[in-house]
């Protein structure tokens, strides 16, 4: 990436062009906050060598600004010459250690302090200053001054030539004190002083002091923007967010401001900054723990809780008072669920912690655990509007919440503390922060050099009110390179025009009027009895908790038989994207593999399977053919060019389903390039019948999909999810910095391909109704997996699809039932608590398995993502309201480590509780820096226990093919020999599909039902099936799209534990909200079931 000086901006006027302005003093310099402890000299090093004492950093532009920082302990100590002989005449090198000190008092201690200096005579410079010192301390018993030390009678510049001596004579405390005496005395007009001050303290390890240093100065010096930078980097550096707010502010109103800056202001979620630099200063300084703060946020984005709370645990033992770690010690309590530890925590806080939003996330947290929604609702909407107010993660919780209270008011007839319009201003303000940083992750990932997107940005601040910085980004972009599409200068003028010295930083307007909430609903009284209705919360534990973050290490033992069958049953396919995909330098278009589904597609009751083959150049048709097995009795028969259904596009993934209403499933084929619509013709052959749907671009990147009815109308639509835009994938490579190497490129260094809603005509045709049924939003996602169904318990069906480093979307029907066969969708996944994980972080999101996981009756979530993240186990809390509940149900430490791609909810031994199947492998084989990528990797089973908690199941018993590391990506379910046993297909990168059959010996009971609308579309897609036995209720859920890449088998499965083979009672929820029921149905069967027709 090409350097750039700093920007610099004029007073705000007529749009001005930015002045570029070269200034080390002035720059940002984060990295500095995070890596000058490393570059600092040990206690005694000579304090000319400084500037040569160089370490490595991980940035030439970090590299730079560090040896500016460490270069202005000796270069800013008033213009010495250290060249070894300087005014040394007689060019002893002994003569610097001589002692010069006799009887007789110096004549000049000032001058012999500067000729020691020059002469580097150490020890003499040394014994000049205590002369001075000496003085110094007679002029003050002589003035009756009661100050213990009073340095004021000393020149500034010779406390600082004091410092130098006191420095190179190995007391580097003294020094830092000299310096800083130097600067008050001087009331700290030398900028350059008070940062090489700064500098000296950070050598100690006296990072707080630090601050507490810059903050004196600036009080002196309100006007000393350099010094205020330095201020604003180190609170960054140090996690203090509401410390650095109103010193960043203050520089953007003073126009001091570049990129860098910019970007830390508005950076509320993952911590970006290596944490090791304040772990010395701790080394350094081991009075001093709160530089420890850092290492606990990197622990708490990494979901690591625990470690966390044990960093900020060691800090407050030492630091009571201090609030910012106090205050995320409280949210880390909450994100672990350690709720009786919070209790005593809340107990023991004082005064002004209330400033910090994390203080509030807690107490908010902990309210909406005890079913305290009044509670909850105030914390969050205390926590929008104090300190560091716009983190994604209060908005979310605040949208989530308050059209719970507009229902109550509407039932009580009382006075509602909260109104529509202010649901409306939270849900678009929660929806604008998180396209707001979207483009801010894309715009650094490509580069910095964006015009477009910092307009974007800047528009994205407007409309959050925050119209400094708004115009700030307006200011930058026009630093850019040109970019005819975009008029920077338009919007800077219309922009200008309405800012003025009165206007807040936050303009009202842009806010929810939250007074009627303050006035009628109660802060959280954490005192409160705490409520036991939380199953989780009754477990046993440390302190009441059992919110650990690991599953067992080791696996727990089942009595499972699970093989890989393919072989031997004739499942020989292997789809696979690339020939060279065992070798470095694979492409991004390459990455994601290739998928399939299960489709009885003669109608034998036998499951067939069809695969998707790769290989080629998108969009060309050069790849290899995909291919149809007809299952025969348990074995299979490759059929792909007989049934016509041997498509060479680069395939994706596949959706099944009934598109035409006449009974034999379709397929629809997601390629990189034109897809393809295959209409079963009933006779063991298909039509090609793309020319019915609309066309994509040529260049449509297509993963997964689905065929379900979305409108209503009894007819199947067709969802068609699309990942990256443009053909750039295919032809543009990354190389690895400082080698020939390429790597797979980010997928943010390409704009998103919005995914498409196509709408069934009734005659075998599509028409497009993306925009028509407003399926359009500002943040198109990068999509990969994808769930349609009944999600939220209501008629209707709903669309959950998974994106790749953008928040998740959630589309369903704006107003009730559509009228007249029209449908207004609208996204609404951040608002729903599954955007991303449970602070609303965009994931690498991919698979998605669906199932009632908690045996509450509704329908819940387990997303795949990428490495350094976990998967995320969204429950249901309410109708279409999600909470992350990975961390409490300890499965975030096994699947932190590793790439998950497919993902299904399988009740392996029929056990009536549903195990999560995860197939795990990397995008690319090279390591990254001094990190080995592990591109083989395990497949992963987790098995819920009687505390409702998930455990990993050992492999080292389940079967051959789990003894191995797969690169895995697509996984469906089937049961191809009718055992009642469910079995699935894996697809790999480097190796054929996988074909696991299910040899499991001890089983439950089982069922499986076949469902057929008539009424409803014939797939019945959103039916909700709930069986009651004595031994309780089992719900599943008739879903499309299956997740990533792949379809499902359409019969649904029910394990039914230990019940006794007997007839049970079925009751289906059909896609209309019509139920019905069906008794007496037979177990250890399958079963058609037939919609009444109405």
């Amino acid at each position: 990436m090409r350097k750039r000086s700093p920007q610099m901006f004029a007073p705000i006027g007529p749009p001005p062009a930015a002045t570029n302005v070269t200034s080390s003093e002035i720059t940002a310099t984060t990295c500095i906050t995070s890596q000058v402890a490393l570059c600092l000299p040990k206690t005694g090093r000579r304090w000319q060598s400084l500037a040569s004492d160089r370490r490595s950093v991980t940035t030439a532009r970090c590299f730079t600004l560090l040896l500016t920082a460490v270069s202005l302990l000796g270069s800013l100590l008033g213009g010495c010459d250290h060249s070894p002989n300087a005014d040394n005449t007689d060019g002893n090198p002994a003569s610097s250690h001589a002692d010069h000190r006799d009887d007789k008092p110096l004549a000049n201690p000032v001058g012999t302090l500067k000729l020691s200096l020059r002469r580097r005579q150490w020890d003499q410079a040394w014994a000049a200053s205590q002369v001075i010192l000496e003085q110094a301390e007679k002029n003050r018993s002589e003035s009756g001054s009661t100050t213990d030390r009073d340095l004021s009678s000393i020149e500034p510049e010779t406390l600082v030539l004091i410092a130098q001596a006191a420095h190179e004579t190995g007391r580097p405390e003294q020094a830092a004190e000299f310096l800083r005496s130097a600067c008050e005395s001087e009331s700290y007009q030398n900028a350059s002083r008070v940062r090489q001050t700064m500098i000296a303290m950070i050598g100690l390890g006296q990072y707080y002091d630090g601050l507490e240093f810059l903050e004196q100065a600036l009080r002196a010096q309100p006007e000393q923007h350099e010094t205020r930078r330095w201020l604003f980097d180190f609170y960054i550096g140090a996690d203090d967010r509401v410390s650095a707010m109103r010193h960043g502010q203050t520089l953007v109103l003073a126009r001091r401001f570049d990129i860098g800056m910019l970007k830390d202001l508005s950076n509320t979620e993952r911590r970006t900054l290596d944490a090791d630099p304040l772990d010395q200063m701790v080394t350094r300084n081991p009075d001093d723990k709160r530089p420890l703060l850092g290492a606990a946020k990197s622990k708490f984005d990494e979901s690591k809780f625990d470690e966390a709370i044990e960093l900020l645990r060691e800090i407050v033992a030492q630091h009571p008072e201090h609030h910012p770690s106090q205050a995320f010690l409280g949210q880390s309590l909450a994100a672990s669920r350690r709720f009786e530890e919070l209790e005593r925590w809340a107990a023991a806080q004082t005064d002004g912690i209330q400033a910090y939003p994390s203080y509030w996330i807690a107490l908010g947290d902990w309210a909406r655990a005890n079913d305290d929604g009044p509670a909850a609702l105030r914390a969050f909407a205390q926590a929008a509007t104090c300190g560091d107010p716009d983190v994604v993660q209060i908005w979310t919780r605040l949208a989530t919440l308050l059209p719970q209270f507009i229902d109550n008011a509407t039932v009580t007839g009382k006075e509602p503390a909260v109104t529509k319009e202010m649901v409306a201003v939270v849900n678009a303000r929660a929806q604008q922060l998180t396209r707001f940083h979207q483009l801010k992750d894309r715009f650094i990932r490509t580069g910095e050099i964006s015009r477009a997107i910092a307009l974007q940005i800047a528009e994205s601040l407007a409309k959050l009110g925050r119209l400094w910085e708004a115009e700030a980004w307006s200011a930058i972009a026009t630093t850019l390179p040109e970019d005819d599409s975009v008029d920077v200068d338009a919007f800077r003028s219309d922009l200008v025009g309405r800012l003025n010295p009165e206007t807040p930083w936050r303009v009202p307007e842009a806010l929810p009027d939250f007074d009627s909430l303050y006035a009628r609903l109660p802060l959280p009284s954490i005192e409160k009895v705490v409520s036991t209705s939380d199953p989780v919360r009754q477990s046993t534990g440390r302190d009441g908790s059992i919110a650990g973050n690991s599953a067992q290490q080791d696996g727990v033992i089942v009595d499972w038989k699970l093989e890989n069958e393919a072989d031997e049953r004739g499942l020989t396919f292997w789809g696979r994207t690339s020939d060279t995909l065992h070798e470095p330098g694979i492409m991004l278009y390459q990455t994601l593999g290739c998928g399939g589904g299960t489709i009885d597609f003669d109608l034998d009751g036998w499951s067939d399977q069809y695969l998707v083959a790769a290989g080629g150049t998108p969009p060309a048709q050069d790849s290899e053919p995909n291919a149809l097995f007809r299952n025969l009795g348990g074995q299979f028969q490759r059929v792909g060019e007989q049934s016509q259904t041997a498509d060479k596009g680069f395939g994706q993934g596949v959706a099944v389903g009934d598109i035409n209403e006449d009974g034999f499933p379709d397929l629809l084929v997601l390629n990189y390039g034109p897809n393809r619509l295959y209409v079963n013709n009933g006779d063991g052959t298909f039509r090609d019948a793309s020319d019915q749907m609309p066309a994509g671009a040529p260049d449509e990147w297509s993963s997964s999909g689905s065929i379900a009815d979305l409108d209503h109308d009894g007819l199947a639509d067709l969802v068609v999810v699309n990942y990256c835009a443009t053909l750039a994938p295919v032809t543009q490579s990354c190389p690895m910095t400082g080698s020939t190497v390429i790597r797979s490129c980010s997928p943010m260094l390409f704009p998103a391909m919005p995914d498409r809603f196509l709408k069934s005509q009734g005659d075998g045709t599509f028409v497009d109704s993306t925009e028509a049924w407003g399926a359009v939003t500002d943040s198109p996602g990068r999509g990969l997996g994808i769930i349609v169904g009944d999600l939220d318990g209501k008629p209707g069906n709903e669309v959950f699809v998974a994106n790749d480093m953008t928040n998740n979307h959630y589309w369903s029907r704006l107003d009730g039932e559509p009228s007249d066969g029209k449908l207004s969708l609208s996204e609404s996944a951040m608002l729903r608590g599954i955007g991303g994980d449970d602070r609303g972080i965009p994931q690498g999101s991919m698979g998605i398995a669906t199932g009632d996981f908690d045996r509450d009756g509704d329908l819940d979530f387990y997303v795949t993502n990428f490495d350094k993240e976990y998967n995320t186990l969204h429950s249901q809390s309410s109708s279409g309201i999600w909470q992350d509940r990975t961390g409490a149900l300890g499965l975030v430490d096994d699947t932190h480590p590793l790439v998950a791609f497919g993902t299904e909810a399988i009740d392996i031994d029929n056990s009536g509780e549903l195990e999560l199947v995860v197939t795990n492998g990397h995008v690319d084989l090279f390591s990254r820096g001094d990190e080995k990528a592990m591109y083989d990797q395990p497949m992963q089973i987790f098995q819920r226990s009687d505390d409702g908690r998930y455990r990993g199941v050992s492999l080292a018993t389940l079967g051959e093919y789990f003894q191995s590391f797969h690169v895995g990506r697509g996984l469906w379910t089937s049961d191809v020999n009718r055992d009642g046993h469910v079995d699935f297909v894996v697809t790999h990168q480097t190796e054929p599909t996988a074909l696991v059959i299910n040899r499991t010996p001890k089983v439950g009971n089982w069922l499986r039902l076949d469902l057929k609308g008539r009424t409803s579309s014939r797939n019945a897609i959103g039916s909700t099936v709930r069986i009651e036995t004595s031994q309780g209720t089992h719900t599943g859920f008739l879903v499309a799209g299956d997740g990533y890449q792949c379809s499902n088998d359409r019969v649904m499965h029910f394990g039914l534990g230990d019940l006794a083979d007997q007839a049970v009672d079925v009751s289906v929820t059909w896609p209309t909200g019509i139920s019905e029921r069906f008794p007496d149905v037979p177990t250890r069967d399958q079963t058609v079931i037939v919609e009444s027709a109405r």
